[in-house]
């Protein structure tokens, strides 16, 4: 089959790609590279050009607030429609999200268009911030979520505004759009499909794809200073409850002194953030989810030792009885508990490590997980 991939967040599509190219379909991703983290796409919409100096970013500003067009938006579109003779006649298209070019609706809603009416198939994959997944959290769910820092203090709101949009008009539009022209949404994760229970297009979860050929076991084995490390992208600093993990770590630096390092990187691209971690025992994630980011799952398949989902209502949504992976959750004294028995214990830090790469190989695997799709592209057609 020819299928048409739309939209790349953390490698989500690569490792697909790898999969089904592995399976002998043919392949394209189109998107911008998930913005500064730079992933390879073969059709590239994005653009740094507003990024390259202070003076390009106020004239993009200035702009906007003269006109209310942003330039970015409609420099992606016209490489899209530059682009438009690669972007025809597949028999799959599949959008990682409602919003999978990073623009305003209105001119996202022009490629979106374009590629429903010029395509055969197409599918939509829960990934990321879409107006469904906001609307239940912020009207059903119970228990701690993304939005947390709001509820602590509706001052924070303004540093959630890239969730909350999403119940705007049109982004709301977009979404129904996509649900009503697909065949199938895919919920990638635990969080994604606790918000679609009551949408009859969901299927069971698919889990996202890791291309385990990329990563070998890269285990740190002196353990004499425990090196922890934390990767911090600015965006997305109150979703990913990382100031919990900050608490956390001013407590273990205190305890433990020279006995452990501490290294933060902070909005890096990708191929730059995974050298940062290669000597890490222990990364740090993120905290308010029920499920393993896909940060998590590369480190994992390296064979640290990371913080991230891990709860019951992750191993009842994947049938599991338990998944090598330290649960965050929103608590200090526990990160802390957590983070010292670690430390206190470094026998276990390679053990688990191991295990966390062998779950991966199995229930991660780009092969694997590219077949389970195909499933649902050969059943359609």
């Amino acid at each position: 089959m020819r299928i048409l991939l739309v939209g790349e967040y953390s490698g989500f599509h690569n490792s697909l790609k790898h999969g089904l190219q592995h399976l002998g379909h043919e392949v394209t991703i189109v998107g911008d590279g998930d913005g500064f983290k730079r992933f390879p796409v073969d059709i590239e919409v994005g653009s740094t050009y507003f990024e390259q100096s202070w003076l390009h970013r106020k004239i993009k500003v200035a702009w906007w607030k003269l006109t209310g067009f942003n330039l970015e938006d409609r420099l992606r579109l016209a490489r899209f429609r530059e682009s438009e003779k690669h972007l025809k006649n597949h028999d799959i298209v599949q959008f990682i999200n409602s919003n999978p070019f990073g623009c305003e609706p209105s001119v996202e809603r022009i490629m979106i268009d374009f590629l429903l009416e010029n395509n055969d198939k197409s599918f939509l994959i829960a990934c990321g911030d879409d107006y469904e997944y906001t609307s239940y959290l912020t009207e059903k769910h119970k228990g701690y979520s993304i939005l947390d820092a709001v509820k602590q203090n509706p001052n924070n709101k303004k540093e959630l505004l890239h969730t909350y949009k999403y119940l705007g008009n049109g982004y709301r539009d977009n979404y129904l759009k996509l649900v009503e022209a697909s065949e199938k949404i895919i919920p990638s994760n635990t969080d994604y499909a606790m918000a679609l229970k009551s949408q009859p297009k969901a299927t069971a979860i698919i889990p996202a794809a890791i291309n385990c050929s990329k990563f070998q076991l890269e285990q740190n084995e002196n353990l004499d200073q425990i090196q922890i490390f934390m990767g911090i992208n600015r965006g997305n600093y109150w979703k990913k409850g990382i100031h919990y993990f900050e608490q956390a770590l001013e407590i273990i630096k205190k305890k433990y002194g020279d006995n452990i390092h501490i290294t933060i990187a902070e909005s890096l691209p990708y191929k730059e953030y995974i050298t940062k971690y290669k000597n890490a025992h222990i990364l740090l994630d993120q905290v308010l989810c029920y499920d393993q980011g896909y940060n998590a799952l590369e480190a994992m398949a390296q064979g640290k030792v990371v913080f991230s989902g891990g709860s019951s209502i992750y191993l009842e949504a994947h049938d599991l009885k338990a998944v090598p992976v330290i649960d965050a959750q929103p608590d200090i004294a526990y990160l802390v508990h957590q983070l010292s028995q670690l430390i206190d214990q470094p026998e276990k830090i390679n053990e688990i490590g191991k295990a966390a790469r062998k779950h991966v190989i199995e229930h991660h695997h780009s092969i694997m997980i590219a077949k389970a799709y195909e499933e649902y592209y050969l059943d359609i057609r």
